[in-house]
């Protein structure tokens, strides 16, 4: 047992993927925008009723609300949802700066406050869940709950040392170089963006929707999304600013976010309940929305 944390091993047979391909989750037809005060305009899906509690979903590196659509649908049964666009992503602006964690965190308080919610339930996966915890770290009196999805202590940097090579990031010395050598337009079809998005248990109109909208940002904001958010990755060194009960959600067959990766997080939030996924990879949300839901819904409901 790890160390403080509710760990809630779900052994159960996993319930068949439910990302179907979805005719009426193609671009701009179930996507809104809201012009932020910071000048950003930010896409997003509302979905449920107005009344329940609000719940933000912030995506991945280089996915958009699109993929999250199934979770969206399940978590709005008890939540009024908001899947976000986050800046450089989906229909959002994808400006060539700023992609600090904190731009992105800003991005989510503005948005609670233009729609006048004061608090909120935030879930963010991968890239999201860095963003989602620098909100609650520095906004703590407006995060309800806090879901973490595949989410690392750091992004995967080492401390660069004067003369010292940069470091590959949490992603692979390969995919580094094949982000610094993309060009416009890029071909969703691409072997890159192929293997960039080879999640077997995804249906093959699934990962095109998603390569088709990883494909729609510009070759230097996938860079500047990778180069700029690397100049805040100590996240460690904020997470003592987080009073939101919280929620781990791991797959036991994660490549970026593998059993070290996890205990250090679990132990820097000796709190929070973990609920760990054996056969689920780092695409959990995309890969088995039934399951991950009923994990946040169970989390949110205690």
């Amino acid at each position: 047992m790890l160390r403080g944390a509710s760990v809630i091993l779900l052994l159960a047979t996993l319930m068949a993927p439910a990302l179907a391909g979805d005719p009426a989750a193609a671009p701009d037809a179930v996507r809104k925008t809201v012009l932020l005060a910071n000048g950003m305009t930010v896409g997003y899906i509302e979905l449920g009723d107005p009344k329940k509690p609000p719940l933000v979903s912030l995506h991945g590196y280089t996915n958009s609300s699109l993929a999250y659509l199934p979770l969206g649908r399940l978590l709005a049964r008890n939540s009024h949802v908001y899947l976000l666009d986050m800046r450089g992503h989906g229909i959002s602006d994808k400006p060539e700066c700023c992609y600090a964690r904190i731009d992105f965190a800003y991005d989510i308080k503005l948005f609670l406050d233009h729609f006048g919610l004061d608090r909120a339930d935030v879930v963010g996966h991968s890239l999201g869940s860095f963003v989602a915890y620098t909100f609650a770290a520095y906004w703590p009196q407006r995060t309800r709950n806090l879901v973490l999805i595949a989410s690392p202590a750091a992004s995967g940097r080492e401390k660069i040392k004067p003369r010292k090579p940069r470091p590959a990031s949490a992603l692979g010395a390969a995919a580094d170089e094949a982000i610094r050598n993309l060009k416009d337009p890029i071909d969703p079809d691409s072997p890159f963006m192929i293997e960039w998005w080879n999640v077997p248990s995804l249906d093959q109109d699934t990962q095109r929707m998603i390569r088709r909208e990883s494909a729609r940002i510009p070759a230097n904001v996938w860079r500047a999304i990778q180069d700029q958010g690397a100049s805040s990755d100590n996240l460690a060194a904020t997470l003592d600013r987080i009073k939101a009960p919280t929620l781990l959600v791991f797959g036991g067959k994660d490549s970026l976010v593998g059993p070290g990766r996890r205990a250090t997080l679990i132990a820097l939030l000796p709190q929070a309940k973990v609920a760990l996924f054996p056969q689920l990879g780092h695409s959990l949300p995309e890969e088995n929305p039934p399951l991950v839901a009923a994990s946040i819904h169970d989390f949110l409901s205690d």
